[in-house]
């Protein structure tokens, strides 16, 4: 169930067209440029287990033709996630095998069927079947070797993700029972439980002016030394600065483009269909079938419908519209409504399929003519069927037109012949379907204004010049704003497969598109270093490297800097204020009165993993207890001081010891959450793509 398995197996299956059982894919590959190695060489290694670079690059290359042709994800990108999810694997597959952890093929199936995976499932609904059905389907010795080949491929693939998944979770578990509460920790967790009812008057720190705070050298030493561990590094990063100048089509070029799009909008309007722009090779088009209600508009589901495509609707057949570009967005849209159909929106088909000569499919075919319920000749080895679900139906429009139209003609309910060759046919009859609806075909022309070769030797030019007339790093950093660039600080490691990407609460936020080849040059230059200018369609880059961190970064890092500056600013903020107000009443609206605030009230829990007020001050008014009640106590948070009172208290609850203990457990050591760091730091890992990606 390696990584390096389930890559070499990965087959993009774009439609799945399923009838009784007989289902064809239509496979589609986008090949793609993968960024080859140059070396045959390590790419990672693994404890003592070795990733070789010829076998990564293959799968570096399977990973990038399974990405949607439209994709715009870097090579550089593809290549650190898929090396650090075949990382993991390894360091899964490591520790698991010596702990002698299996998933075993009966607890895969079992949740294969119990719990699918969500291309199982989406397969599974637009089919009308159920999980059980397919697995049955996929495993019939009587069913065409071609017609399931790809989807045993593709289910085995998934059965190899989740046998992973439930080894993880073995392991997640096996981890969790090696953590022990003792006596203290279970004291402690059910304290944690108890919440305590306060009011409380605070300032911030923020109501104190910088300027009247003075952060001194050893005072920042001091804090460093401090909080060191928190700028600990796994390993050897840089700190650059550069320059990108984006790539966009100057005042001329969206002149020229405005003429260009004039021209196609009429040729859209004023022939029939899209033959007016048909052979125009600087548009691209595509298309949908789409309803007044549908919420699916060109790959953008959407709670309402885009006015502009609701007006083309309710226009009728040729009405034409196009949507003009937005901030730095390139592209002009037009669209068009081509035509328009009636016929039955979604569909229930109870399907029959029957193996063998043309004699027994028409024999077959008279009994269901005839009547004979389906239910009556399932058993026979020669046929199988299928029954509709009601509670999934498909939509009529995805089918081919041949298939929609006998749909359409045999609505009331008559067999029908689905397809037939001398092998074998299905016979099909409509069971439940939604009454017939406006169906509206709908094109769109995409013309895309990109700068003309002009611009770009012009901005090439400049920005040439501008490192032509500041050699030294000081002066490329400190003349760049006069000069009208931007430059932009980051700290880099060997894993930065873009410059400019961000951690957010979504995951990691795409930076500068194909920037790998400048992480690579910084990591090979010296601090001082200016490189030559990077050149790629949307932006030109320059970078600049400043210094080499080893093992932490230093005190002297501007981003570190400020960290430690707001941090003893507001300590001292903090002894200032408790100076100031400390003895000067004897309840919370007393102090509120003096701090010139309003009297707030919150509940606090220890245990709880958001409070009202800050962790340090709620965790110390927990800390207290009971003692804590009726007496105001002044404290010193990390942004502001806070006189607090408890008021009552809700007593911890009676729970069973070992109930506690497992809640401790949970509480400080959430293992699954945790099991990939946790890997990552079980043995000692080398990501060696710096050199080759």
């Amino acid at each position: 169930m390696a990584a390096l398995e389930k890559i070499r197996k990965r087959a993009v299956i774009l439609t799945i067209v399923i009838g009784a059982g007989l289902l064809a894919f239509i496979l589609e590959e986008a090949v793609r440029a993968s960024g080859a190695f140059t070396t045959d060489t390590l790419a990672a290694k693994v404890g003592d287990e070795k990733i070789e670079m010829q076998e990564f690059q293959n799968l570096s290359q399977m990973r990038q033709q399974a990405q949607d042709p439209d994709s715009k994800t870097d090579a550089a990108v593809i290549q650190q996630q898929l090396l650090q999810e075949v990382i993991q694997e390894k360091l899964l597959t490591q520790e698991c095998d010596e702990a002698n952890i299996i998933a075993s093929g009966s607890e895969v199936s079992e949740l294969m069927i119990k719990n699918p995976p969500q291309a199982i499932q989406q397969i599974c609904q637009q089919n009308g079947m159920t999980p059980r059905d397919l697995l049955d389907f996929i495993n019939n010795p009587n069913a065409d070797p071609q017609s399931v080949q790809q989807l045993r491929v593709m289910y085995e693939q998934e059965a190899q993700k989740m046998a992973t998944q439930l080894m993880q979770a073995k392991l997640g578990m096996l981890l969790m029972g090696c953590l022990q509460a003792n006596d203290i920790d279970i004291a402690l967790t059910k304290e944690e439980s108890a919440v305590y009812d306060v009011t409380y008057a605070k300032v911030d720190y923020a109501t104190i002016d910088d300027s009247k705070v003075k952060v001194t050298d050893a005072d920042l030493k001091e804090a460093y030394d401090k909080y060191k561990e928190l700028f600990k590094l796994d390993d050897e990063s840089r700190r650059v600065h550069y320059i990108k100048v984006d790539v966009d089509p100057s005042a001329k070029d969206k002149a020229v483009a405005g003429k260009a799009i004039e021209k196609i909008f009429a040729d859209l309007q004023g022939k029939p269909g899209i033959s007016g722009i048909r052979s125009n090779s600087d548009v691209v088009l595509d298309s949908l079938t789409t309803t007044q209600n549908d919420k699916q508009m060109f790959g953008a589901k959407v709670e309402n419908k885009d006015e502009m495509i609701k007006n083309l609707i309710a226009a009728g057949v040729n009405s034409c519209d196009k949507k003009d570009p937005v901030g730095r967005d390139r592209n002009t849209f037009m669209y068009k409504v081509t035509s328009s159909y009636q016929s039955i929106d979604s569909v229930g088909l109870d399907m029959v399929l029957v193996q063998g000569p043309k004699a027994r499919q028409d024999s077959v075919l008279a009994l269901l003519e005839g009547g004979m319920s389906i239910d009556s000749i399932a058993g026979n080895p020669n046929i199988q069927i299928q029954k509709s679900n009601p509670q999934q139906l498909a939509r009529a429009f995805q089918f081919p037109d041949s298939l929609r139209n006998k749909i359409n003609a045999n609505a009331s309910g008559s067999f029908f012949t689905w397809q037939a060759n001398n092998d074998g046919a299905i016979f099909a009859k409509v069971a439940k379907s939604n009454p017939a609806i406006t169906f509206y075909n709908i094109a769109r022309a995409r013309y895309t204004d990109y700068p003309s070769e002009a611009t770009k030797t012009q901005l090439q030019n400049d920005l040439q010049k501008y490192l032509n007339k500041n050699k030294e790093i000081g002066a490329f950093e400190k003349n760049a704003k006069a000069a009208h660039y931007e430059i932009v600080e980051e700290v880099i490691t060997p894993a930065t497969s873009q410059l400019g990407a961000q951690q957010s609460q979504f995951g990691m936020m795409p930076g500068i598109p194909r920037s790998r080849e400048a992480v690579k040059w910084a990591f090979a230059s010296k601090p001082g270093s200016i490189s030559q200018i990077f050149i790629d369609d949307n932006a030109l880059l320059v970078v600049a490297v400043d210094e080499v961190y080893k093992d932490y970064i230093p005190m002297t890092d501007p981003t570190v800097k400020q960290q430690l500056t707001d941090l003893v600013k507001n300590e001292k903020k903090g002894e200032m204020l408790m100076k100031q107000y400390k003895g000067k009443a004897n309840d919370v609206a007393g102090y509120a009165a003096v701090m010139k605030c309003n009297v707030d009230s919150a509940s606090v829990s220890m245990g709880a993993p958001q409070q009202m007020l800050e962790g340090k001050v709620a965790g110390l008014i927990a800390g207290l207890g009971n003692k804590a009640q009726g007496k105001v106590q002044l404290i010193a948070g990390r942004n502001a001081i806070y006189a607090v009172q408890v008021n009552g208290t809700t007593p911890a609850r009676e729970l069973p010891k070992q109930q506690i203990a497992m809640q401790y457990r949970q509480q400080n050591f959430p293992v699954q959450q945790m099991l990939g760091a946790i890997l990552q730091g079980s043995r000692k890992v080398k990501n060696n793509l710096i050199k080759f990606s």
